[in-house]
C-alpha cells in the first residue's frame, strides 16, 4: 500500500486513489473495525485480529508512504535514468534510506496494537491477556493475579522497546 501511495514511486492517479482509500479506513477507529468484523465473524480473537490489522495496514500504509516520499528525488531519478526497474530502485535507493524510519513506525504501531489487544480482549471478550485481566478483576476479585498480569504487560512492553532500540541502532549504522 505504501508503494502504491508514495507520490515519488507510483503514478499520481494511483497514489491519489490509494491515499483516499487509506484515509477512509483510518477515519474509522480501530475499535469500530473490531465491532464491524465481530458482526460478521462473531465475538472472539478472529474479529479482533482482523479489525486491528485492517486499521494498522491503513495507518502503516500512510506513514510508510510519507517516509518513502521523504527520500531525496535525485537518487531515485538517477536510477530511473540509468534504466533501473522498480526492484533495483527499492533495493538501492529506497530501503537503505528509509529502513530506520520504517522500522520505527512498525514498532510504534506494534505498541499501539498491543494496547488495543489488551483493551479489546477485556472489553469484547476476544481472549488473551486482556480477557484474563478483565475476569480476574471483575469476576474473581483476585488482585494478586491482576497485579501479575499488569506486570506481565509492562514487562512485555519494556522488552519490545529494548528490541526496537537494538534494531534501530543496527539500521542506523
Amino acid at each position: 500500500m505504501a508503494l502504491l501511495s508514495a507520490d515519488n514511486l507510483a503514478p499520481k492517479a494511483v497514489a491519489s486513489v490509494v491515499k483516499a482509500i487509506l484515509a477512509w479506513i483510518r477515519a474509522v477507529p480501530t475499535i469500530l473495525w473490531v465491532l464491524i468484523y465481530s458482526v460478521s465473524l462473531g465475538l472472539g480473537p478472529n474479529a479482533a485480529v482482523i479489525g486491528i490489522s485492517f486499521h494498522s495496514v491503513a495507518y502503516l500504509g500512510k506513514v510508510y508512504a510519507n517516509s518513502l516520499e521523504a527520500i531525496p528525488a535525485a537518487s531515485i531519478e538517477a536510477l530511473k535514468a540509468s534504466g533501473a526497474g522498480l526492484f533495483p530502485i527499492l533495493c538501492q535507493a529506497v530501503l537503505p534510506v528509509a529502513a530506520a524510519r520504517l522500522l520505527s513506525w512498525t514498532f510504534i504501531r506494534f505498541e499501539i496494537n498491543f494496547a488495543y489487544a489488551v483493551v479489546v480482549g477485556a472489553a469484547a471478550g476476544a481472549g488473551g491477556i486482556g480477557y484474563q485481566l478483565f475476569t480476574a478483576s471483575n469476576f474473581y476479585f483476585d488482585f494478586h493475579e491482576v497485579g501479575l498480569l499488569i506486570y506481565l504487560i509492562l514487562g512485555f512492553a519494556i522488552i519490545a522497546e529494548l528490541v526496537a532500540v537494538k534494531l534501530r541502532a543496527k539500521f542506523m549504522d
